[in-house]
């Protein structure tokens, strides 16, 4: 899709559950942003059964069943994944996308993943982080993941301190309203650390 001429360069944060993902983005000076955009990508096709959590679905299956049952899923949610930033790169002009993460440890193969119910639950996060972080990717945006525990230790990375910084996320909250929770304000932060980035940004500072 090709993105308005005269739009900002703008930066995507994202927060995956599962079948859904929170989202915010951020555009203009990173010393005064602006919150552009909030919402909800859905991930999964409500007309797959068991797509929400496909490896607990899975989890049962013969092995060969499980195993395409969790390649039609990931295709699906890729194309959803797909079409969801796509919008948002048109609206936008979206440049970069930061992924929240949860521990970022790699996961076995699948059969593995299947005999552990631990490593279900984590597979099917990473499931729908790596759909949104593919989609970014292959439409040339920067990504990157970043520790859901490690937030705070990235607020120094601001062009601001840290004090300031929460409290203008404290502020994007008051301007648009509920919902602000946990989603929305590490979206947003992720975002701001992205469009932070990006380099004509830093070449304003």
């Amino acid at each position: 899709m090709t993105a308005p001429s005269k739009a900002p360069d703008a930066a995507l944060g994202v927060r995956a559950h599962s079948g859904w993902a929170a989202y915010c983005v951020l555009e203009g000076d990173p010393r005064e942003p602006r919150l552009a955009a909030r919402g909800r990508m859905v991930l999964c096709d409500a007309a797959v059964e068991g797509s929400k959590q496909p490896f607990h679905h899975a989890e049962p299956m013969p092995f060969a069943a499980a195993s395409k049952f969790i390649a039609q899923c990931t295709a699906s949610t890729a194309a959803l994944a797909g079409r969801a930033v796509d919008t948002l790169h048109g609206a936008h002009r979206v440049a970069a996308c930061c992924i929240l993460t949860a521990s970022g440890r790699p996961l076995p193969e699948l059969r593995a993943i299947l005999a552990s119910h631990a490593l279900i639950h984590a597979a099917e996060g990473e499931f729908y982080r790596d759909a949104v972080a593919t989609a970014c990717s292959v439409r040339n945006m920067t990504v990157r993941r970043i520790r859901e525990r490690d937030m705070e230790t990235e607020l120094a990375k601001l062009p601001m301190p840290a004090p300031a910084a929460k409290a203008r996320l404290a502020d994007f909250g008051r301007e648009v309203g509920a919902p602000w929770t946990q989603d929305e304000k590490l979206s947003a932060l992720g975002a701001w650390l992205m469009l932070s980035s990006l380099p004509s940004r830093r070449a304003r500072r």
